[in-house]
């Protein structure tokens, strides 16, 4: 793995070791599974749910869970080229050789990316086409609900809440393959566990103009129906996650405070499928927020639900933690705000955490179309609350929209623009400019178990026009505009009302090279539309078509527990724009999913109400005071090596950084809205070259002991990092950069064919000596000329396969030691039989040349 990495982009997707990684001994566990998000690793290690699982079936003795996420299309083309596998992350385990297979699916447009794991793991596509010698292939997550587009390829899926049942799965499992069963046996016994659904155990004949004529289950006993965790206070959150070196979507800490929402929105899959609200106590977040801080040095966090607004507690809570994480420079972000929950109170205390923006959702640009959708929002409080969080000193403000929404008109776009307009002139009043407000829509993606199910996307060509209109308009108030792709929107809308023989047509889009269909750069419809025509499928069946309410639906024998009766009454509801209020607060509307207890708490003043009213007792929680500040300078050498030198010089900075806070040093933080830790650090070192001299200038608030600062530093530390040294610095030392100029590296080859030792008196007699860099400029890769030989203080042989190089910089500038080794040797940096090892930096004092420990006032 490690020959290919320097040739691939982003190599830290897939060298592991990142803090909190389980490593157990694969050949002591029962049961293996791989646990797979079907995109990067950047995507997949922002999904909540993956951690919850990779937990859970670690803390069972015979278990093991290791992750797998899909490789970018230069790693993909480097594993196919040199015939090797698609590995696990921790143990390098083949996927062929787990028992479970288990895919994390969130969203339709991943589908190919399905394929190209199973494919690179040399594990045939269709369920049909496997036995019992290979894993089982299960699938789970929100995109599940409608599994039948990908269900030629999947053993079983599972719908709901994943706590209990992946335990159930994984002992079914553990005693079917002890007593080497046939995989009929095992399916026969998963399909018995509440909420897995065989799609091989239902019959599914059509009707000859394409709708489905019915849904057979093969045996009596099938009936799918969707797990629920009653209460999530109760069931096991990782506080201990691995801690990603690059950079991820979501790069926080992320503690979901409640599952589920009762607002109702008609268009919202999640607001059915994840019914009813469950809330974890304020207490046991505040314990879990502050072990998962300790564990991960994570400075964000985002408190997650589909409606963080109404969490019952959410005010105490919020003014615990920022009270609690004050002098730890902790933010808190809350997603998922309604303006109708966002109190004076609530905004304070947004106020106080270190978010620079704020997001909101109104949906619809009028009352009308909002009242179609069963969200309301006061335009009045609109205003206040914008006026509200920019007086509070909230720097941006987001908002996001939806177009194409049953009886949509002008009226609707013109709506959206005046929110707009209102919330730029608010934010004016505060010297809010261009950059402060911004708008994105989206398409409206009728999605199955919602009141939407059955209406039929809009036309294309009316959605890039009212995408037109709207781009126009926001510019001329100066507001900035984002908006999701057409041709996204209506491929996801032919999976999300698909059926089964959409399998087909992923399978032939995969052979045709479609990949991270998600990835707006990626996405290649061309592709899609000859997959579409070569199955005499024809998209717009799926996408645009208006569904008779009594037509079976694919999905139909997937049971949510709400009933299909409530989603036909607010589909007729929305024609005639009557709102159903949360069920909350006002009458049960008869969803079907509980008894209305399990919501409301006390029916009479409902959940919220006393919750914010009479808690029992308040949080309480130990505040830190501030220390006084007595900072103090050190300056830390440390080396890179191993495996992690393929960290970037970012991803090294910021595993420091997460370091310092797991450790809880008391690192000395800026002024201002924005405080970050005073760490300053010397000269980049490039992507794959080692090191034993790295340096970093760091301010701590008081004095502590050098000798168990570096010991126990390097307790918190993976391997391949290790602080080495720790020098005290009077204030007014120069900074590392100012100082470095002379750069020291230790070459090895690990091959000598093709190497002429003697080539390096070239450098002794020429002025000039050129080398070529590829290098990335506005997307568009390009070769860059580099005379290396003014940069060449010292060269010379010190073994019979290792080069000394000494380094200078010219005028602030300095080249690469493989830029000097392209031009003697013509060998990239890239090749796996040269090392690099930065040995020494140094700078002058006087007449002697120093490092930067010797070099201070």
């Amino acid at each position: 793995m490690e020959d290919i990495l320097l040739s691939v982009s982003k190599p830290s997707r897939y060298i592991d070791h990142e803090v909190n990684a389980i490593h157990k001994d694969p050949s002591k566990i029962d049961i293996k599974v791989a646990l797979i998000f079907p995109d990067t690793y950047e995507i997949g290690m922002s999904n909540l749910g993956l951690k919850i699982l990779y937990h859970i079936i670690n803390s069972m003795e015979y278990a093991l869970a290791e992750r797998v996420f899909v490789p970018w299309r230069d790693m993909e083309e480097k594993l196919q080229s040199l015939g090797q596998s698609l590995v696990s992350l921790e143990s390098r385990i083949p996927l062929n050789e787990f028992d479970i297979i288990g895919f994390s699916i969130p969203y339709e447009l991943s589908y190919t990316n399905i394929l190209t794991t199973l494919a690179l793991s040399h594990i045939p596509f269709r369920a049909s086409e496997r036995d019992e010698r290979y894993p089982l292939i299960i699938g789970g997550g929100s995109a599940v609900f409608n599994p039948e587009p990908i269900g030629i390829f999947f053993d079983a899926f599972f719908i709901g809440d994943g706590e209990e049942g992946i335990v159930e799965i994984v002992e079914t499992v553990r005693t079917w393959k002890k007593k080497k069963g046939k995989k009929e046996e095992i399916l026969e016994d998963l399909s018995k566990i509440e909420g897995i659904y065989v799609p091989s155990f239902y019959e599914i004949p059509y009707e000859k103009d394409g709708p489905v004529k019915a849904i057979i289950p093969l045996q009596p006993h099938l009936h799918t129906k969707r797990r629920i965790i009653e209460d999530i206070d109760k069931v096991p959150y990782p506080v201990a996650p691995p801690v990603p070196y690059t950079q991820t979507i979501h790069d926080r800490l992320t503690i979901e405070i409640s599952r589920g929402c009762t607002h109702g929105c008609r268009f919202c899959q999640a607001g059915i499928t994840y019914r009813p609200v469950r809330e974890r106590s304020p207490e046991r977040l505040l314990e879990i927020i502050d072990a998962s801080l300790r564990n991960t040095g994570y400075e964000d966090v985002s408190l997650a639900s589909l409606s963080t607004g109404d969490y019952a507690c959410l005010v105490p809570l919020l003014t615990a933690l920022n009270k609690k994480y004050a002098d730890r420079y902790v933010s808190f972000a809350l997603p998922s705000m309604r303006i109708g929950t966002l109190t004076s109170e609530l905004i304070e205390q947004i106020c106080k955490t270190r978010t620079a923006s704020f997001t909101i959702a109104p949906e619809a640009g009028t009352q009308r179309l909002r009242k179609v959708i069963n969200k309301e929002m006061d335009d009045h409080l609109f205003e206040d609350t914008i006026e509200a969080l920019f007086q509070g000193g909230i720097r941006s403000v987001k908002m996001y929209f939806m177009i194409g929404l049953p009886s949509e008109t002008m009226d609707d776009l013109h709506g959206i623009v005046e929110m707009a307009r209102r919330c730029r002139a608010i934010g004016k009043r505060y010297g809010k400019g261009r950059k402060d407000i911004s708008v994105s829509v989206s398409t409206l993606v009728p999605k199955s178990h919602t009141p939407f199910q059955w209406y039929g996307m809009e036309d294309m060509k009316v959605i890039e026009d009212k995408i037109s209109f709207l781009k126009k308009a926001l510019r001329k108030i100066g507001v900035n505009f984002k908006w999701h792709k057409t041709e996204m929107s209506y491929l996801e809308a032919v999976f999300s009302r698909g059926d089964r023989r959409l399998g087909e047509v992923i399978e032939k889009a995969w052979h045709y090279g479609c990949r991270f269909d998600s990835w707006t750069e990626v996405l290649d419809m061309e592709k899609w539309k000859k997959a579409f025509q070569e199955c005499h499928i024809d998209p717009d069946f799926y996408v645009h078509r208006q569904i008779p309410l009594e037509e079976i639906l694919p999905w139909d024998h997937i049971d949510t527990g709400v009933t299909k009766d409530f989603l036909i009454r607010e589909y007729k509801r929305a024609s005639t724009g009557k709102v159903v209020p949360d069920c909350r607060y006002g009458l049960c509307p008869n969803c079907g999913v509980c008894d209305l207890d399990a919501v409301r708490g006390k029916k009479e003043e409902g959940i919220r109400p006393v919750a914010r009213k009479t808690l029992s007792k308040p949080l309480m929680v130990s505040e830190k005071r501030p220390e006084s500040p007595r900072p103090v300078i050190l300056r830390m050498k440390y080396s890179k090596t191993g495996i992690l030198r393929m960290l970037s010089h970012l991803e090294v900075m910021t595993l420091l950084i997460r370091t310092f806070r797991r450790g809880d040093i008391p690192l000395l933080y800026s002024e201002g809205h924005h405080p970050h830790g005073k760490i300053s650090f010397g000269p980049a070192l490039p992507v794959g070259m080692e090191s034993i001299s790295e340096y970093m200038d760091v301010e701590l608030r008081r004095p502590v002991s050098i000798s168990w600062l570096k010991d126990h530093m390097n307790k918190f530390l993976p391997p391949g990092i290790e602080i080495l040294h720790i020098t005290g610095l009077l204030p007014g030392t120069p900074s590392l950069n100012s100082i470095i100029t002379f750069y020291e590296y230790k070459i090895r080859f690990e091959t000598m064919d093709g190497i002429e030792r003697d080539k390096i008196l070239v450098l002794t007699r020429e002025k000039e000596l050129w080398a070529q860099r590829e290098m990335e400029k506005d997307g568009r890769r390009i070769i860059k000329n580099i005379n290396v030989r003014p940069f060449v203080k010292d060269i010379k042989w010190t073994g019979d396969d290792t080069l000394f190089l000494l380094l200078q910089s010219v005028n602030g500038k300095v080249c690469r030691p493989s830029d000097v080794v392209h031009a003697l040797f013509g060998l990239s940096y890239m090749d796996p039989h040269v090392r690099i090892t930065r040995t020494g930096l140094y700078g002058i004092k006087g007449q002697s040349m120093l490092p930067p420990e010797k070099i201070h006032r």
